[in-house]
């Protein structure tokens, strides 16, 4: 039998999808550590602490390590893609979180490789076979078992969390900009030059958004949100973003997004870990029809 990172360790990719599953995983991470510090730290400025940490460590590396720069012909699609990559993917996933329910919010970003799927069709020309569609199908089912331990109880709406799950909903199809529209500059230029422009960019863009929750007792944050901030920042935006472009510089962007499916089923295992939820029925069913979909979608 043929796994997928055996198969893709033959053309020279294994490493690019160790990267994207890696990437996954800090991911799923950050729904404990989010939670977290949202409860000392407004959203708009846990944003934009998170990026400007993130922009300063890969600012000082591409310096040093002499990367070039990216001319300024192509700084408008490094703004769309720090634009929706960055500052609104950001914005509307922490801002989501305070209105959603956990249940449905996890179906809907689970969205996401859906439209990546659809745009990298339209846009990039990517072939979807028929193999990587029920791949597609059978990895959204797991994460909506996952999601919802087998019941659709929970996604009785009421306005405000209609309004949040919206905002997750959105979220999907910012991050399927991105991804398609990044790789065009992938294509020129190295992934770490293009990831810091676009960080660069995003942060920017977070600035403003700043001002609406002025002012913020930054003095009051203690050191162990502090310490997830920081994480937020150098792991889990620029590691694993610079993962996840190394991944779709090489892989198809159907492929890239169908890891994305992964998420509730590795945050599900991190709860079991660190919370001591332990796993029940559905979550199990739903992690393995999860990890096949993806393993189908991946080829």
């Amino acid at each position: 039998m043929n796994f997928p990172l055996l198969q893709a360790k033959k053309q020279g990719e294994a490493r690019y999808h160790l990267g994207l599953l890696l990437t996954t995983t800090i991911w799923a991470s950050t729904f404990i550590n989010i939670k977290i510090v949202l409860l000392q730290v407004p959203p708009n400025t846990l944003a934009f602490l998170r990026f400007v940490i993130a922009s300063l460590a890969l600012g000082f590396y591409i310096k040093y390590k002499g990367y070039p720069l990216i001319p300024r012909k192509d700084w408008p699609r490094v703004a769309l893609c720090g634009l929706t990559g960055i500052a609104l993917y950001n914005f509307l996933q922490n801002q989501g979180l305070r209105y959603a329910g956990s249940t449905d919010a996890a179906i809907l970003a689970s969205m996401a490789p859906v439209f990546m799927a659809l745009l990298a069709w339209a846009y990039l020309k990517e072939k979807i076979s028929s193999r990587q569609v029920a791949g597609i199908i059978m990895a959204f089912t797991g994460s909506a078992l996952v999601a919802t331990k087998g019941s659709l109880e929970s996604l009785t709406l009421n306005p405000t969390q209609l309004f949040g799950d919206s905002l997750i909903l959105i979220t999907g199809i910012s991050w399927a900009i991105y991804s398609t529209s990044v790789k065009k500059l992938l294509d020129r230029y190295p992934v770490t030059s293009v990831l810091a422009y676009c960080t660069f960019a995003g942060t920017i863009f977070l600035a403003p958004l700043v001002l609406l929750e002025y002012p913020v007792n930054l003095a009051a944050v203690d050191l162990w949100d502090w310490l997830n901030i920081v994480y937020l920042g150098l792991m889990a935006s620029a590691l694993a973003y610079l993962l996840w472009n190394a991944g779709l510089a090489k892989v198809p962007a159907v492929t890239a997004g169908a890891y994305l499916y992964l998420l509730p089923v590795i945050a599900a295992v991190i709860a079991a870990i660190f919370l001591q939820e332990t796993p029940g029925f559905f979550t199990i069913a739903g992690g393995l029809l999860a990890l096949v979909g993806t393993y189908f979608a991946s080829k």
